[in-house]
């Protein structure tokens, strides 16, 4: 385990190569590890990273046959509006879902360039691995993620994360749980 600045890890994006002028990013990790912390501070450092959270994906009521891979998710149009668009230097456009009123809101446009990051639950699900030109893996054991989760289930993410083992895919492994400050350092497992 090794303490780094948060700086650095946007010198490593910006530094890493590229396979198209979008660097896109994959950030996973068990419900309440860190990720949308990791990920906030991230792009807190630096404007030109875009943050597409997996929960703009949700499925309404009526679900779909994608529930299997990401239960509640449509990875299907994260592919389609997001990842398959930026992976051919075109830009990305969806509609995020909106909880507060269960439906889909105004369109979201991401432009060609620059880094986009793909964070939260079951980001990493073969299905979307391979469009990721770096993927990060955050964890934290239950102890420190279950009081962080209130009211949320964490259990349903347990069959995706035995089955796939998305963490040993991970260019890089974080310890969310670690006692230092989220907006300025992170520590490397």
């Amino acid at each position: 385990m090794r303490v780094e600045k948060l700086g650095g890890l946007v010198a490593r994006l910006h530094a890493h190569p590229r396979r198209r002028l979008t660097l896109l990013v994959g950030v996973d990790g068990p419900p309440g590890s860190g990720k949308t912390t990791l990920t906030r501070a991230l792009a807190g450092l630096d404007p030109g990273i875009e943050r597409v959270e997996m929960e703009e994906f949700r499925l309404g009521a009526e679900g779909s046959p994608s529930d299997d891979v990401a239960p509640g998710l449509d990875w299907r149009r994260l592919r389609s509006h997001v990842l398959l668009p930026l992976s051919r230097d075109l830009a990305g456009r969806y509609q995020p879902w909106r909880s507060e009123t269960c439906s889909l809101g105004p369109w979201r446009e991401l432009q060609v360039g620059g880094i986009v990051i793909v964070e939260g639950r079951c980001a990493l699900v073969k299905q979307l691995a391979t469009f990721y030109d770096f993927r990060i893996w955050v964890d934290a054991p239950p102890e420190v993620r279950l009081p962080r989760l209130g009211e949320q289930d964490g259990a349903r993410e347990g069959a995706y994360i035995a089955a796939e083992d998305p963490a040993r895919a991970a260019h890089l492994r974080i310890d969310g749980s670690a006692p230092v400050d989220p907006t300025v350092h992170y520590v490397r497992l």
